[in-house]
């Protein structure tokens, strides 16, 4: 059994959509030709077959900035870790 990687994504001082995927591609191994949006984000994450747990923290600013988009996130979330056994989410 391998060893679960752990990626953290910082979102401290993120107001913006376009921010949070600017830290999704510092921090989480997507692919070059990455969207940059959540079906993208969904596409990425569903394709991880190593055990894998992803952290989102410091959510405090993009809460209150975008509070549609974290819900929007929250629910993919929930999705891929439905349906691909190998990833982890916490928020």
């Amino acid at each position: 059994m391998s060893k679960e990687r752990v990626f953290t994504v910082d979102l401290t001082d993120v107001y913006s959509a376009d921010g949070f995927h600017l830290e999704i591609v510092k921090s989480i191994p997507v692919p070059t030709h990455y969207g940059k949006n959540l079906d993208a984000l969904n596409d990425a994450l569903t394709s991880i077959y190593k055990p894998t747990k992803i952290v989102f923290k410091n959510t405090d600013t993009i809460e209150v900035a975008l509070p549609k988009f974290m819900i929007s996130l929250r629910k993919m979330c929930k999705g891929v870790q439905e349906s691909n056994p190998n990833i982890t989410i916490e928020i």
